[in-house]
């Protein structure tokens, strides 16, 4: 694995002319002939994969807004990029700094766990002007070597001059960290009954900012005391000086629409009325706050209310202000029936004339391709035992962590005061997602019974028994899903049968046969394994 690390002396020095040259975002480089290549909305993946689980893996990341030196950007990747994917031997090995084409470049290898996989994985991000871009290689084998030289060697940054941001992504903030304001902003609110329930309601509303500095905002209103549904549709384009950001609209529709017959909050009636908004451009200040546990977050400041944002839910004395949630997977708002992708036309975005239709389109994802959205470890606790049983003052909590390279982990602890023993299953495996779907293929497991330690009966004392669990593949639909109310992110997954891992379903029905998984924190931490 030390040929790996050798490998960061010659990165960015070459410029080559090979054949089939590929860009993406802001690098070039020549993909290595016979790899796959899968994207997402954090990053282009090119792998390969070998006889006896040998594989070869090099990540493209998007580049982002930042305010912080190389080495902070180096030590951040690091840890999002490497540590959150596999288990790092310690500090990577640094190689001295490297300036190419106005471009500071970090780099730094180590060898890593990865289940039952040791590997070796090096990082290099490349820093210029308020711009970050990274590369992630990892392999657990020699065999691909002469593959990740001829890529590193391909691999071409654009040429910057001081002073000057790269118009590549022209969405970077002049605010004090230059976070990116690129991406899709999210506000999900679920609605309330007097006695503070959920219903099967919701009023959802987003901007999609783009790098090319053009925008779609969309909002979808279903509400259970209603009998339509409100659709509104808009595009435009955005521009930003200092602290301010201008939205500037070109096309907008509304649209009402009666439920279906089958009254599912995900499905469309038939359209009643579609007219032309008022196009109103508004000058927002606005600030990003940065959360690392729960993800960022935008203020819109009008001072005013408008058209797009609303303002008629604020209290008299409260501020015009409107909060939106970064969100990482697709939107989960689906299109009417009919809809058409704006890149096919402003003009013809939406035809209120096509035939109307039951089907709701997904924003598609390629098949395969790990979600960053997903990446990291999710929890879920029970009163059930993981066969369904009632447990008497007891617990179960089932935990998935996903890495970036497609790979799994399952936890679960059960104990209960009634039981003399604690169980542990255990589970590994591979993860594939298509769109909205999610498929869990495990490779190998097992379930372990241990006595309790004396003094703390929540704490395993001695290994009793140990047997093979049984391996079960499962496909699911999944989501993100934030819940104002609790200021949390749950990863939902559905499935129409119950699963041995999963448990009973959730008897919470804001979705059909669903569970909740929330995001590891100090209140919700991982389970310590014996």
């Amino acid at each position: 694995m030390k040929k790996i690390v050798s490998l960061l002396g010659i990165i960015f020095f070459c410029v080559t002319s090979f054949a089939q040259k590929q860009t993406y975002d802001v690098l070039t480089f020549n993909p290595p002939k016979g790899w796959q290549q899968q994207q997402n909305e954090g990053g282009l993946q090119l792998s390969i994969t070998g006889n006896s689980g040998v594989y070869a893996i090099a990540v493209i990341t998007k580049a982002t807004g930042t305010g912080g030196s190389a080495n902070e950007n180096f030590n951040s990747d690091w840890v999002k990029l490497v540590k959150g994917s596999v288990q790092a031997d310690g500090e990577p090995a640094m190689q001295p700094p490297v300036n190419k084409n106005g471009w500071e470049i970090i780099s730094g290898a180590a060898n890593y766990t990865d289940g039952a996989n040791r590997g070796a994985v090096t990082l290099l991000t490349a820093t210029g002007n308020g711009q970050s871009a990274s590369v992630v290689l990892m392999t657990n084998t020699q065999q691909y070597q002469s593959d990740l030289l001829a890529f590193v060697n391909s691999v071409e940054l654009p040429k910057i001059s001081p002073g000057k941001i790269n118009n590549t992504n022209p969405g970077i903030t002049n605010n004090a960290t230059n976070t990116s304001i690129v991406g899709l902003w999210a506000d999900y609110t679920l609605e309330k009954n007097v006695y503070q329930q959920s219903t099967t309601g919701y009023l959802r509303k987003e901007y999609n900012l783009k790098p090319d500095g053009t925008y779609t905002y969309r909002k979808k209103n279903f509400q259970s005391n209603s009998t339509e549904i409100y659709f509104m549709y808009e595009t435009g384009t955005y521009s930003i000086n200092g602290k301010q950001l201008t939205i500037t609209p070109k096309y907008g529709k509304t649209q009402f629409w009666s439920k279906p017959k089958s009254t599912k909050n995900n499905e469309w009636g038939s359209l009643v009325k579609s007219v032309n908004h008022k196009l109103e451009k508004v000058i927002y200040s606005f600030e990003i706050l940065e959360d690392p546990n729960y993800g960022n977050s935008i203020i819109f400041k009008p001072g005013k209310l408008t058209t797009r944002d609303g303002g008629q839910f604020n209290a008299p004395d409260d501020p015009n202000e409107f909060h939106y949630a970064f969100r990482k997977l697709e939107s989960l708002i689906d299109n009417p029936p009919g809809f058409k992708k704006e890149t096919e036309g402003l003009a013809n975005s939406i035809k209120p004339d096509q035939p109307a239709s039951t089907s709701v389109p997904v924003a598609t994802q390629t098949a395969n391709a790990p979600a960053v959205g997903i990446t990291g470890t999710w929890s879920q606790s029970s009163s059930s035992g993981a066969y369904g049983q009632s447990l008497s003052n007891g617990y179960t909590t089932m935990q998935y962590t996903f890495n970036s390279v497609g790979t799994y982990q399952y936890v679960a602890k059960t104990f209960s005061q009634n039981l003399n023993y604690i169980i542990f299953s255990k589970e590994n495996g591979k993860y594939s997602i298509a769109g909205n779907k999610l498929t869990i293929t495990p490779t190998n497991g097992v379930t372990q019974s241990w006595t309790k330690k004396k003094g703390n009966a929540d704490q395993p004392g001695k290994l009793i028994k140990s047997e093979k669990r049984p391996l079960e593949k499962a496909d699911y639909t999944f989501t993100t899903y934030y819940f104002a109310g609790i200021k949390e992110t749950n990863l939902v997954l559905q499935n129409d049968e119950e699963t041995l891992r999963d448990g009973r379903h959730s008897t919470n029905t804001l979705f059909q046969n669903a569970w909740y998984y929330k995001p590891i924190s100090t209140a919700n931490p991982k389970i310590e394994l014996p």
